[in-house]
């Protein structure tokens, strides 16, 4: 069956509409989920802005797309253009479940959703925006996950202390909110992230010393990573002269990610930059420490796949951060923009390889036993809860 011929509608299914703000979401984090939802006998049709990605979703998943642009960003007109289009795709697809992730997506398909009277409507919140805000734009961020909230039938957060927060922000009622088990949205496939010796001909052409400890950073360079307390941190390594290499593997787009970078360079310590790539289990293999100093999270994808792959992790205690590190046995958790207790867990695991080693055996030990991505993308679709899933239209 060719992509056109699969646009159609299958006779006699029920329709699921699975939808991100972005398509490489979906391409990425959420082939199980669709997986899932097909096996319980739904017509899948995926909804996201524009990219290749929803082609190669269609041709190697077998469902159906529709592209409809969606702005990232708080952008009234294009909004509302974009709400309009999603009235018209719920009153054309008339889907039976609809599950939204990333903000804008789950704003619009939500408020779409209920009011063509949807029956299922799963919003999955993988983080909160407006932790990150003050003043004015954190309460609309607020007003905003309110609104999707109440259009939607299910709140689902990606780990147990954003599940915490969104309650007492009262952002969902109780009766709405629940979390998937033990985190993530996805799990992490532990076959692909498995540990592999050092990528030498890597390392020689980053100018890495393999004989200096590497301290791994995965993820764009912003203020909410908490990049502010790693350059402290850094700075502080080289004062006490603990001797370290440091891997920034990631996108460096946003407003900011420039000026970080110019401060890392100037910490004293060898900083290695490398931009987004396609594959991260090479620049995993060079690390020696993996360190998330976040100050909000979701559930951090980037651990699970660091601790699959054997590495400690030394994150923060931020929402969603906590939840990804056990402290003492698959790494070190240290407070939000500490940058002192930063270093100085770094310091830890940077003298002690016996001791990193050890938490990096049991990080990956933890991610096998309890990160399989079916159960946990399982508990957060709960089609097994009768008392979820079939619940009527609210």
């Amino acid at each position: 069956m060719t992509r056109e011929d699969r646009q159609t509608k299958q006779s006699g299914m029920p329709v699921a509409v699975v939808t991100s703000t972005i398509p490489i979401t979906i391409d990425k984090f959420h082939r199980e989920l669709i997986r899932q939802i097909q096996a319980e006998g739904y017509d899948v049709c995926v909804i996201s802005s524009p990219g290749p990605e929803l082609g190669r979703i269609s041709d190697e998943m077998g469902v159906r797309i529709r592209s409809l642009p969606m702005a990232r960003e708080i952008s009234p007109i294009a909004d509302f253009v974009a709400l309009v289009k999603w009235l018209g795709v719920c009153l054309t697809e008339r889907p039976a479940l609809l599950v939204s992730a990333t903000p804008k997506a789950s704003l619009l398909s939500q408020l779409a959703g209920k009011t063509t009277r949807a029956q299922r409507r799963l919003y999955y919140m993988g983080g909160l925006r407006l932790e990150g805000e003050q003043g004015g734009k954190r309460h609309l961020l607020a007003a905003m996950e309110r609104l999707t909230s109440w259009a939607s039938t299910e709140v689902v957060a990606n780990s147990p202390s954003l599940a915490v927060r969104y309650a007492e922000l009262r952002l969902a009622p109780p009766r709405k909110l629940r979390q998937t088990r033990p985190g993530s949205s996805h799990g992490v496939d532990s076959d692909h992230f498995s540990p592999r010796g050092p990528d030498l001909e890597l390392a020689d052409a980053l100018g890495i010393d393999r004989s200096i400890p590497v301290v791994g950073f995965v993820g764009r360079l912003t203020h909410d990573k908490g990049i502010d307390a790693l350059i402290s941190a850094m700075g502080l390594l080289h004062e006490d002269h603990i001797i370290c290499q440091l891997l920034v593997v990631g996108a460096q787009d946003e407003p900011d990610s420039a000026i970080y970078l110019d401060k890392l360079g100037a910490t004293g310590e060898r900083v290695v930059a490398v931009g987004p790539v396609s594959d991260v289990r090479p620049y995993f293999s060079l690390m020696d420490v993996h360190v998330l100093p976040s100050l909000r999270e979701g559930f951090p994808n980037v651990v699970l796949e660091a601790s699959a792959m054997g590495l400690p992790t030394v994150t923060t205690d931020a929402t969603g951060a906590i939840d990804s590190v056990r402290d003492d046995e698959t790494g070190l958790i240290v407070k939000a923009n500490d940058a002192r207790g930063l270093a100085e867990a770094i310091k830890e695991l940077v003298r002690d390889s016996e001791r990193a080693s050890r938490y990096g055996a049991a990080a990956r030990n933890r991610v096998i036993a309890d990160f399989k991505p079916e159960v946990v993308v399982r508990t957060l679709l709960a089609f097994d809860d009768v008392s979820v899933a079939r619940a009527g239209v609210e």
